[in-house]
């Protein structure tokens, strides 16, 4: 699986861009923060062919943006997941079970998007 990382990113983009629509969609408010994992998703999805052909620079592009996402939907989902008085405060119940299932989904892609690139740098 290391010598195709256009597959685990391109189940890593279709989950962003999945959670991403379904987040905003399910929001009565219509956040446009909902939006940003969707975008990133494309964006992912874009870079595939690169990664394909071997193209170790935007392989590196692919790493960052993955990262960057893997540290805010697990930061979202641990506030999800083990929430403070404020988080409680801001959202019910059933709420907070959405945004452990969709930032939790999107934590568990972004993982192994990472560990399959470092595992292919390696």
């Amino acid at each position: 699986m290391t010598d195709k990382p256009q597959i685990i990113n391109n189940v890593h983009a279709a989950t962003l861009i999945g959670t991403g629509l379904s987040s905003y969609f399910l929001n009565e408010k219509r956040p446009k923060t909902a939006l940003i994992p969707a975008v990133a998703g494309s964006g992912l999805l874009l870079l595939s062919k690169n990664l394909e052909k071997g193209d170790q620079a935007m392989a590196h592009v692919a790493v960052g943006i993955t990262g960057l996402l893997l540290a805010q939907t697990l930061r979202s989902f641990l506030q999800a997941a083990v929430p403070g008085a404020e988080t409680e405060a801001k959202f019910d119940t059933a709420t907070l079970n959405r945004r452990k299932l969709i930032f939790g989904l999107m934590s568990t892609t972004g993982i192994a998007a990472m560990a399959t690139y470092i595992a292919g740098f390696i």
